[in-house]
């Protein structure tokens, strides 16, 4: 849980903290049992690979994604794929060598960890399904969508206003507001729009005093300075430094099982390009406890991400082209689908109390009818026979020849 929402957060920069590592190594809380750690490693792969390729495409711009948001939403829409195309979308979420029912119950333990963490952390996730009015969905994936899901699933007839305006309106209730509109419109070959809703609030284990927030100089990628507000705290926090890099750990709540993790290379060019899941978790298991003089820009932001481009340099591109995309589980007719976007929206605020952060990612499905012959043109332009014929006894009681008509 703390890694997945570690990196969600992992882009947020902060000032240098003084001070030198002491203390001992702190180990983060493990996971419960029921939740089996193969989901945790594949969230962190695939949480990591996909910020890169995101950031890749928008260097040098704020960007805020929730993996997590995004994993669990394609997790359940992998279970309407098959053949190929279930084993390319579990590949590239890193569940490579794990069956999907056992994805599914191991998601099933993630979204039951992940309410209500602390009197003073407010958490959850959420799943909701829209299909086109007249189509059946499969039994199979209604159930799984539902109990091992807890999705919510409605039909409603794309195309129309109304559409738009329940899925967004949804997504701003499980958002708590942060995230009003994740749908401009659909489109009336839209067959489902599959859903996923993550809301975070946090207060700090000690909050900052606004007494002692000041402006101070944030130091821009293209050399340029700006003045920001700056949280400053002097207190006991993880800590790490080591060649190169600075890494800070603020704990929320009462248990301090919820964490901002921020990690500050000395130097940004080329650090996004290297990182990677082994190096990050190799920061979080050696930070020690230190006593720092702590300044955190307040952060205020929200994106947006088209993640087709990006899932498909993970290998997820099947699913993306509807001549090989293959979802037959999930309606009962035949009707051939592929996912035509994966839109997220996201929000994120850190203030002196403590952190606000929302995300939405929505995988949207059109139809695509199998192609067809032309019918031969009949153009009756000459004269012809003319019979009406009574087939249940063979007998023809009329006939006659239409010279001109």
């Amino acid at each position: 849980m703390i890694r997945s929402i570690a990196t969600a957060l992992l882009g947020i920069l902060l000032s240098a903290c003084t001070g030198v590592l002491q203390g001992a190594t702190w180990t983060p809380p493990s996971l419960p049992e029921s939740v089996d750690s193969r989901l945790v490693q594949a969230s962190d792969q695939f949480g990591i690979s996909l910020l890169k390729s995101v950031y890749a495409a928008k260097p040098g711009e704020n960007l805020f994604l929730s993996p997590t948001s995004a994993s669990v939403i394609l997790s359940l829409t992998a279970n309407g794929a098959r053949g190929e195309t279930q084993q390319e979308m579990l590949t590239s979420l890193g569940y490579a060598q794990m069956p999907l029912t056992e994805v599914n119950e191991a998601t099933r333990a993630l979204q039951g960890l992940l309410a209500n963490p602390d009197p003073k952390v407010e958490l959850s996730i959420a799943n909701a399904i829209w299909y086109q009015k007249g189509f059946e969905v499969d039994r199979s994936f209604r159930t799984v969508a539902a109990q091992q899901y807890g999705a919510r699933i409605a039909e409603t007839t794309f195309g129309q206003p109304e559409a738009a305006a329940a899925i967004n309106r949804w997504v701003s209730d499980q958002t708590r507001g942060r995230i009003p509109k994740l749908l401009d419109e659909t489109r009336p070959d839209d067959r489902m729009v599959l859903v996923n809703a993550i809301y975070f609030k946090g207060a700090w284990t000690e909050p900052f005093n606004k007494d002692r927030t000041h402006d101070r100089t944030f130091y821009k990628l293209d050399g340029s300075e700006k003045q920001v507000p700056f949280m400053h705290k002097t207190d006991t926090y993880g800590y790490l430094r080591q060649e190169g890099l600075t890494g800070v750990r603020l704990p929320y709540g009462k248990s301090g099982d919820l964490n901002l993790y921020v990690f500050m290379p000395d130097q940004w060019d080329g650090f996004m390009e290297s990182l990677t899941p082994e190096q990050y978790q190799e920061w979080i298991t050696t930070m020690g406890q230190q006593r720092i003089q702590l300044a955190l820009p307040k952060v205020k932001l929200t994106c947006q991400a088209e993640l087709a481009n990006p899932l498909t340099e993970l290998g997820m591109g099947r699913v993306f082209d509807p001549n090989r995309a293959d979802f037959s589980g999930i309606f009962t007719n035949s009707e051939q689908l592929y996912i035509s976007r994966v839109i997220q929206k996201t929000f994120l605020e850190i203030n002196e109390e403590g952190t606000e952060a929302a995300a939405a990612t929505g995988v949207i499905m059109v139809g695509t009818a199998a192609p067809t012959a032309a019918p031969p043109e009949v153009v009756l332009d000459h004269p012809f026979l003319l019979a009406i014929r009574d087939d249940r006894t063979g007998v023809t009681l009329f006939m006659g020849a239409v010279l001109e008509p």
